[in-house]
């Protein structure tokens, strides 16, 4: 990450590029046209990275030190930020309006969630809401983008998306937590501490899993290889320096994107 430009760190592309891929893909099963699924990955792109910006925008302060953080570190200006802020939504908002009026309300809704973390929900008891509500409209949007009909196993897909969306916030925190800790951000991963939210997680990943298993006919194999990365994605939040915890929540959604993969196709089948 830091042999980045500081441009892109600023957006968070692995999440930001990995909810995009996730929509189009989804776009795609669902029946759409490369065209709009290209179009739901690059609402996704804006709006996720107009967060990301307004996120350390925010916290330019507390983020003092933070040498992943280029705007903390005067590798930008704030005025370059927040111009990145005012294009990535407009281009976000965009593409979903021409996708339908739909897609754009799933959009606003989604932006709105992050917006409200980023201004202050992130240091409160609901810090990992907004994540898993996040998490739980992508499937909701791809189909409304596809202009396909929402089948009743993506509804129980985007159910099953709150709580493992839940436990991707936490093992995000838990890569934060001594920063957050030190900066008085206190999200709930700093309130009950890293034991109680690494049992938490895990809790949670595994309703999700059940969710998926039980109420789906998500493929075998996209179940087995998704819980695999899961797991192995609790292990690595488990210890270890930030950067290497960053990487568990992060293969922990490559997961959780494998359960809404087989979970889409069997519903297109």
């Amino acid at each position: 990450m830091q042999s980045l430009p500081p441009i892109l760190r600023l957006i968070h592309p692995l999440p930001t590029l990995l909810n995009a891929a996730v929509a189009a893909g989804l776009t795609l099963v669902a029946g759409g046209s490369g065209t709009r699924a290209a179009l739901a990955a690059l609402t996704m792109v804006g709006i996720h990275a107009s967060i990301g910006a307004l996120n350390d925008l925010l916290d330019e302060r507390s983020d003092q030190g933070r040498t992943e953080k280029p705007l903390a570190m005067g590798e930008l200006h704030p005025r370059t930020v927040r111009t990145i802020i005012a294009v990535s939504a407009t281009i976000g908002f965009g593409a979903a309006s021409l996708l339908g009026t739909d897609c754009l309300q799933i959009a606003v809704a989604g932006a709105t969630l992050g917006y409200l973390y980023d201004a202050g929900v992130k240091r409160t008891w609901l810090s990992f809401l907004p994540f898993a509500l996040g998490v739980a409209l992508i499937p909701l949007f791809a189909w409304s983008a596809a202009g396909a009909v929402i089948a009743p196993a993506i509804l129980l897909l985007s159910l099953a998306a709150i709580p493992g969306g839940s436990a991707l916030a936490l093992q995000n925190g838990l890569a934060d937590y001594q920063l957050d800790r030190a900066a008085g951000t206190h999200g709930i991963v700093v309130r009950i501490g890293q034991r109680t939210t690494l049992a938490l997680a895990t809790l949670l990943h595994v309703i999700a899993f059940a969710f998926v298993l039980f109420g789906t006919a998500a493929s075998a194999l996209s179940l087995a290889l998704g819980a695999t990365l899961a797991a192995g994605g609790l292990i690595v939040s488990a210890g270890g320096e930030a950067h290497r915890r960053r990487r568990g929540w992060e293969l922990s959604a490559c997961g959780l994107a494998l359960y809404a993969a087989g979970v889409a196709l069997s519903t297109s089948a």
